[in-house]
């Protein structure tokens, strides 16, 4: 069920202020470098099935997004992420609605 796997923006800021989240920027290392949501990592989509997630924390949520709501991607790598035995997540509004809603973010190298 995709219910399940979706998370709206107030959830993820609520998790971001509790540290008991990892969030996962999917989309390009140039879109990363643009502007992500505080403290994103980067696995990028089309390498997500074979990523080494030793680097995650098996004890926090996990939550991927992209770019919009158009963009499937964060669900399909919820799932992956789920199948490989974390706690996953997708916001569906993506780097486009976290911006508009003047959350908290960041760009550049980390």
């Amino acid at each position: 069920m995709v219910d399940d796997l979706i998370i709206n923006a107030k959830q993820l800021l609520e998790l971001l202020n509790s540290d008991s989240v990892s969030v996962v920027h999917i989309m390009s290392r140039k879109a990363f470098l643009e502007y992500r949501i505080k403290n994103s990592i980067w696995i990028p989509f089309n390498k997500i099935e074979d990523h080494d997630f030793s680097s995650l924390d098996r004890k926090k949520t996990i939550v991927t997004y992209c770019k919009d709501s158009s963009c499937m991607s964060s669900l399909f790598a919820a799932r992956i992420l789920r199948e490989n035995g974390f706690n996953a997540l997708a916001y569906r509004g993506g780097i486009m609605e976290w911006r508009s809603l003047g959350y908290p973010s960041e760009f550049g190298e980390t």
